[in-house]
C-alpha cells in the first residue's frame, strides 16, 4: 500500500496523534489534508532536518536497506540491526514505535494476532533522497560536450513502448483460454510489437500465470495496462477499456512516464530492496545531466545491483549511457517539448502518404495515427504510411473518409496533397459495401410455432429478421429479453453455446480490474490496519512494578538486586549504566552466567567518541558482580509515546 491507502486505513485515534506532530500541525493549520502532508517530500525533509534521535534515524536507514517497501516482523528488524548496528533491541522498538506515531512507519495484524511493520510502497522514494542521497558524480557542462553517446540501443520511452503494444490490442484482443491463460498467437502478435526482451526484465521478481509460456515483456504489458486502466479483463479476452484510454490519452508524455515508473518502483521493484533503493537513487538525479557510473556505497548496493538498475531503466527509455574519456557515464532523459513557432508540435504529410510524427507529438494524436495508418518506423521520429489496408481498419473503428481527412488536416495545419487525398477517396470508396455481422438465429420446430411468435407483438419486436419459414434473426444484445419472452408464450428454448458478443462489448470491469497481471508479493492490503500504537507499558512490560530508581539514576546495590537489575536488562533488551573500573560506562548485557553471589553478565560495550553518537564494541566482554560499583537501566526516551 502507498502512503494515501496507508492513512485511510488508520483509527481516528492514531490519525489524531500523528496530525499532532509539529511537522504536520503546521502544514494542516494551513489548509493541507494528512494524506498529502505524509507522501509529500516537503514533509519528508523537515521531519529528517528536525529529527534529534539518532535511533530513529538509524532504524528508518536499517529498514530501507533490509526490507525497502516489504513488511516485516518487529523481533526481525530487531536481531538484524542489533548485530549490524550500535543499538540495543529496546532503542530499536522505541524508535520503531515513535516513527509510527510520525506518519512515517505504519502496521497491520494478522488474523492470529501477529503484527507487520512496513514502510509504504512510496516510501522508499520519499526517504532516499534524505537518508541516501545519490553519490554519483556530475560532469561538468564543458566536460558534457566530450561525451560519446552509445546510440546502438536505441529505447522509445516506456509509455510509447507500451502505446504500441496496446495499440495492438485495440486491433485484435488478446484472447484468454478456459483456463484463463493467454493464447500463444496473440502472444507472438503482442511481443512482435515490443523491443523489450526477456534478458532486460530478468531483474525484475515478476511473479504471474504461466510463467513458462508467456514472455516478461508480454506480461509487463498485460500488467501496467491493466493497472493503467487502459485494458480491462472481459470474460473472454483483454480488450480496450474505453473510458481508462480516454483517461490515459490526457497525459503528457511526460505524465504517463512518470506514472509507469511509480507502477515499475512500487509493483515489482518493492520486492527486491536493494534494487528498490539503487532505481530509486537514480530516478532522483536531475535529468539530462551526465553522472558518471562510479562505484557504489556500501549503502547503495553492489556494483551487480547498480549495472542491474542502468541497464533496466535503458531499457525503458528513461536513461541513456555514453563514455567520456573512456569512463562509463549516464544521464537520465526527459521528454522535453519545445516551443513551436504557432503552437503545439504537427504532423508532416508526405505526397507519398507517408506521416513524419516530431518527438513532440502527443499520445493522443499518436493514437489516431495508429488507427488510420500503418507504423513504419518507431524511434525518435515515427514514420507512418497511409495504406489501403489501414483505412478498412480505421472505417472498422468508426472513421469515415471525412473524419480521417479532417483529422489530418487539423494535425498538419495544411490541406491533404492531391495524391495523397485522391488515394484515401479512392480507398474508402469501397468502403461499407458489404458487411458481415454477428447476430443469434432463433430457431423453431415448425411454421406454426413461427407465426405464432409473429402474432406475439412482444416477442415481433425483437425479430429483425425472418430466415426462410421457420427461423429469425435476433439482435444478440436482446438474447436474454427473448429467452424471457419464449418462456412467457409457452415456448422454453433450447439453449446452445453462445458468443458473448454483448458482454465481451461491455465497458464494465471486472472485480479485479486494479488487480493487474502480475501477482504483488507481501501484499498488506489484505490484514487489518493496526488502530493503537504502543505506549511505554507495552514496549517495557512490568516498568511500573521496578522501582523507579533503577530506570532513574546510577546507585550501588546489593549484588542481588543488582542482579535482578540485569535480568531486567536482558528482559528488555536495554542498556546499563555502570560504573566499572572508576568509570562510568554504556553496557549492553545479553546473557547472564553463574549462580549465586558470583555471577557475570555478558554484553558489549559502548563507547562515546564525542560525537553524541554511543559506539559499538565488537568485542565480547564479561563483567563480574563485584566488578560493579554503581547500576541503572538506561532506556530510551519514552515520554512522547504517552497519549495522555
Amino acid at each position: 500500500m502507498n502512503v494515501n491507502q496507508s492513512v485511510e486505513r488508520l483509527s481516528d485515534s492514531v490519525r489524531k496523534l500523528i496530525a499532532a506532530d509539529p511537522t504536520v500541525s503546521a502544514r494542516i493549520s494551513r489548509g493541507e489534508v494528512l494524506p498529502d502532508i505524509l507522501s509529500s517530500a516537503e514533509w519528508a525533509e523537515d521531519w529528517k532536518r528536525q529529527c534529534r534521535d539518532f535511533a530513529q534515524i538509524e532504524v528508518l536507514k536499517g529498514i530501507l536497506v533490509r526490507y525497502g517497501a516489504q513488511p516485516f516482523e518487529l523481533e526481525s528488524l530487531s536481531r538484524s540491526l542489533e548485530e549490524a548496528s550500535d543499538l540495543a533491541g529496546a532503542d530499536i522498538r522505541v524508535a520503531v514505535a515513535k516513527l509510527r506515531r510520525s506518519g512515517v512507519l505504519y502496521a497491520v495484524r494478522k488474523a492470529w494476532g501477529d503484527r507487520l511493520i512496513y514502510l509504504p510502497e512510496d516510501g522508499v522514494a520519499l526517504w532516499q533522497p534524505h537518508l541516501f542521497p545519490a553519490e554519483y558524480v556530475p560532469l561538468a557542462e564543458s566536460d558534457s560536450r566530450g561525451v560519446v553517446r552509445k546510440t546502438r540501443n536505441f529505447r522509445l520511452p516506456l509509455a510509447l513502448e507500451m502505446l504500441s503494444a496496446w495499440q495492438e490490442i485495440e486491433r485484435r484482443p488478446i484472447e484468454r483460454t478456459a483456463k484463463g491463460s493467454i493464447h500463444r498467437a496473440d502472444m507472438q502478435r503482442l511481443i512482435a510489437h515490443m523491443r523489450l526482451t526477456p534478458e532486460e526484465l530478468a531483474c525484475l521478481p515478476l511473479s504471474y500465470p504461466d510463467r513458462d509460456q508467456l514472455p516478461p515483456q508480454a506480461a509487463l504489458a498485460l500488467d501496467l495496462g491493466l493497472c493503467c486502466g487502459v485494458l480491462c479483463p472481459f470474460p473472454d479476452v483483454i480488450g480496450i477499456s474505453k473510458s481508462g484510454l480516454e483517461a490515459w490519452l490526457s497525459l503528457s508524455l511526460d505524465e504517463a512516464d512518470i506514472r509507469l515508473q511509480e507502477l515499475i518502483m512500487t509493483r515489482y521493484c518493492s520486492a527486491e530492496p536493494a534494487l528498490h533503493l539503487a532505481l530509486s537513487s537514480m530516478l532522483s538525479l536531475k535529468t539530462n545531466v551526465w553522472h558518471l557510473e562510479g562505484l557504489p556505497s556500501s549503502n547503495q548496493g553492489d556494483i551487480e545491483t547498480r549495472c542491474k538498475s542502468i541497464a533496466l531503466l535503458e531499457s525503458f527509455g528513461w536513461l541513456e549511457r555514453g563514455d567520456w574519456q573512456g569512463s562509463p557515464v549516464f544521464r537520465r532523459k526527459s521528454v522535453i517539448v519545445r516551443e513551436v513557432e504557432h503552437g503545439s508540435p504537427f504532423l508532416i504529410v508526405q505526397p507519398d502518404g507517408e506521416i513524419l510524427a516530431p518527438p513532440e507529438i502527443g499520445m493522443r494524436t499518436r493514437w489516431t495515427l495508429s488507427q488510420i495508418s500503418e507504423n513504419v518506423t518507431a524511434d525518435a521520429v515515427f514514420i507512418y504510411r497511409l495504406t489501403k489496408r489501414a483505412c478498412e481498419n480505421a472505417y472498422r473503428l468508426g472513421y469515415t473518409l471525412q473524419s480521417a481527412v479532417r483529422f489530418l488536416e487539423r494535425e498538419s495545419r495544411k490541406p491533404l496533397p492531391e495524391p495523397v487525398l485522391g488515394a484515401l477517396e479512392d480507398w474508402f470508396s469501397a468502403l461499407g459495401r458489404t458487411r458481415l455481422t454477428e447476430v443469434t438465429l432463433l430457431r423453431t420446430e415448425s411454421i406454426d410455432i413461427a407465426e405464432a411468435l409473429l402474432r406475439d407483438p412482444e416477442l415481433r419486436a425483437h425479430l429483425v429478421e425472418q430466415v426462410g419459414d421457420k427461423d429469425f434473426i435476433i439482435d444478440a444484445s436482446s438474447y436474454k429479453r427473448v429467452s424471457g419472452l419464449l418462456r412467457k408464450a409457452g415456448y422454453p428454448p433450447l439453449e446452445t453455446k453462445r458468443i458473448a458478443v454483448a458482454e465481451n462489448s461491455s465497458e464494465k470491469l471486472s472485480d479485479d480490474e486494479n488487480k493487474g497481471w502480475i501477482r504483488k508479493l507481501n501484499v498488506v492490503s489484505v490484514f487489518e490496519s493496526d488502530r493503537t500504537l504502543p505506549v511505554t507499558e507495552d514496549l517495557f512490560p512490568g516498568l511500573d512494578d521496578i522501582p523507579a530508581a533503577w530506570v532513574t539514576r546510577p546507585r550501588r546495590y546489593h549484588h542481588s538486586t543488582s542482579k535482578e537489575i540485569v535480568r531486567r536488562a536482558i528482559e528488555w533488551k536495554a542498556q546499563l549504566h555502570l560504573e566499572h573500573e572508576g568509570k562510568s560506562r554504556l553496557f549492553i548485557p545479553t546473557e547472564m552466567l553463574g549462580e549465586g553471589p558470583d555471577w557475570t553478565v555478558k554484553g558489549r560495550w559502548r563507547s562515546s567518541p564525542g560525537d553524541g553518537k554511543a559506539r559499538l564494541e565488537n568485542v565480547i566482554a564479561t563483567v563480574g558482580a563485584t566488578e560493579i560499583a554503581e547500576i541503572m537501566i538506561a532506556l530510551p526516551q519514552v515520554e512522547e509515546l504517552e497519549t495522555d
